[in-house]
């Protein structure tokens, strides 16, 4: 799209001036990135995960703002920063070690076969 200059607006020959392509650049299909193999990484820790939205149910959330309040708080200024993403990757790692055991069709058999009781969950 062309611009018009101000001396174009008050009476004096227009200009066209050539804007560059706002558009992003189409990105590349997502590849999966390790996480840097040493501390002293110039690459961010977070950086190097994959985002993926999910759902979760509102005690879900509770529970996890709660507990990474408490970790963030027992670990003073030691060891890194604690987010939420931080326990929900620690809980997939979980499922991926007892990935084994998850037999079932609904969330609710999913959970009783990781033997999971609606009992144990925060009302």
């Amino acid at each position: 799209m062309a611009r018009a200059n101000l001396a174009g607006i008050i009476g004096k020959q227009v200009e066209t001036v050539p804007v560059a392509d706002t558009k992003a650049p189409p990105r590349p299909a997502a590849q999966s990135t390790p996480a840097p193999s040493t501390p002293d990484s110039d690459v961010p820790k977070w950086l190097t995960f994959e985002p993926k939205p999910t759902r979760q149910r509102r005690d879900q959330l509770d529970w996890v703002e709660a507990k990474r309040k408490e970790l963030n708080a027992l670990r003073g200024r030691a060891g890194e920063r604690l987010t939420d993403n931080t326990l929900i990757r620690v809980a997939i790692d979980l499922l991926i070690v007892n990935g084994e055991r998850l037999q079932g069709t609904t969330e609710a058999e999913l959970r009783a076969s990781l033997g999971i009781t609606d009992d144990a969950l925060p009302k």
